[in-house]
């Protein structure tokens, strides 16, 4: 394998995981980061070239080799630092920018909008990611990857099919998906199909389903061959990240308790979300966990700040009884160690984000939910304008080859999956699922720019 020149920003959690993985492969590596303590840790336990400085100042970028790099990652704990090493280091010469940002809707709803004003190839969010990996475990869901569409209005997943899956037992014209929502396509090892209605998945293929923001999760819920239906669920600790996991398990909880122990913060969180069960209190607080019934919950969710307090809780609710447990513990080394030790899930998001960068390599730096396929197929944003053809025509009256499918309309700021009746109307977005042989067709049928 070629060795390959890679540059990464932050010398934090995920600039080393990623650092000791590339390196250890052969490839050059070059770390930035501002601290000198940095150096020694760096050069020794990493066989990485360190440079001291701020990254997002183009002397720096120019130490660093970046205009004769593969790939720039921004991974330091600043968003706005990362977000502008970006643009400098695609200005001094980099082929590619992956960023790294804290929070969730800095992806879901604004992610194309940085990727341009900051010429970012890849824009991932460790908050995203988390909750991600955290509801698959709760929800035994199979989800791969998330796309987010429109704004954050419509979601694509990528999903594992297992033996037991409506989608492999049932021909896609006989599975009752909600309203709102499609299969756009089968991937079977790495043939991308655009299905019919006599199509089936096997064990092992993967899916692309659509939905809008409200349905996605009863869609993944049916199609998953082990989702979980659960009744309580408890979550210590209040912060961004326990808030998107109970919002993501509103619709599948029957009742969600969150402990916070900052008094002004449970305010907060009660006055933000009625619907949940807020206590002040410590969460390892043995007697507080025993009065609030914890030992009869289906899942108890440790999401605090500290590491410590997050492994505590959870051993401690695994010995009033409840029956699933997760973790949040930054330091990445330590996680195997306790899932073998404490029986519980542990998520370490600076892992799962440096993981994700890993696969993004791997992939061919295709950034996208359809990297898997080399290109096979992407999504185009297009607005209707009065000269397309389209325009005040009924979806089911144009003639749109199988490979192009009109995945989800957004108008009026409402996001819909279109059925054949659906007449366009000028100035709506549409998002074209649009398979590689098909993309000249899409550009005939919707011309003009693309829409933000």
């Amino acid at each position: 394998m070629e060795a390959k020149r890679y540059i990464i920003m932050g010398a934090g959690e995920v600039g080393r995981y990623l650092a000791r993985t590339l390196s250890s492969e052969g490839h050059r590596v070059t770390v930035i980061d501002q601290d000198p303590a940095k150096r020694q840790l760096v050069e020794e336990q990493l066989d990485a070239r360190f440079v001291q400085g701020n990254g997002a100042h183009v002397p720096t970028l120019e130490a660093a080799g970046v205009a004769d790099s593969d790939l720039f990652v921004a991974a330091s704990s600043s968003d706005e630092a990362n977000l502008a090493a970006s643009l400098l280091a695609k200005r001094a010469g980099a082929p590619r920018t992956v960023v790294r940002v804290a929070t969730s809707e800095d992806v879901t709803r604004y992610g194309r909008t940085y990727e341009r004003a900051f010429g970012a190839d890849l824009l991932l969010s460790t908050q995203l990611l988390t909750t991600t990996r955290v509801l698959n475990h709760v929800l035994g869901y199979n989800t791969l990857e998330i796309e987010y569409l429109a704004g954050g209005a419509v979601q694509v997943r990528r999903t594992h099919i297992e033996a037991g899956s409506l989608l492999h037992e049932r021909r896609l014209s006989d599975v009752d998906l909600p309203r709102g929502s499609l299969v756009l396509a089968l991937i079977s090892g790495s043939r991308l199909i655009v299905p019919t209605g006599n199509d089936h998945a096997q064990p092992g293929d993967e899916a692309l389903v659509l939905g809008t923001s409200d349905v996605i999760d009863e869609v993944e819920k049916k199609i998953s061959g082990h989702a979980q239906t659960l009744g309580t669920v408890v979550i210590a600790g209040g912060g961004s990240t326990a808030r998107s996991v109970a919002t993501g398990l509103e619709r599948q909880a029957r009742t969600i308790k969150i402990i916070e122990q900052r008094r002004e913060r449970a305010e907060e969180l009660a006055a933000e979300f009625p619907q949940f069960e807020i206590l002040h209190g410590d969460a390892t607080d043995m007697s507080l966990l025993g009065a609030e019934g914890i030992g009869s919950a289906r899942a108890f969710i440790a999401l605090t700040g500290n590491d410590e307090t997050n492994l505590m809780a959870c051993l401690l609710a695994q010995e009033l009884g409840a029956q699933q447990l997760t973790a949040l513990v930054q330091k990445s080394e330590t996680s195997s160690l306790w899932r073998k030790v404490g029986l519980l899930e542990v998520v370490s998001p600076r892992t799962i984000a440096a993981e994700r960068i890993r696969n993004y390599i791997n992939n061919n730096y295709e950034p996208h939910i359809v990297s898997f396929a080399n290109g096979a197929a992407q999504f185009i944003h297009r607005r209707v304008e009065r000269r397309s053809p389209t325009a005040g025509g009924r979806l089911g009256d144009i003639e749109i080859p199988q490979g192009l499918i009109v995945a989800a309309v957004l108008r009026n700021g409402k996001a819909e999956v279109p059925d054949g009746d659906y007449q366009l109307e000028i100035n709506d977005e549409v998002v074209l699922f649009v398979r590689e042989s098909e993309v000249s067709t899409a550009h005939l049928l919707f011309p003009g720019s693309e829409a933000e």
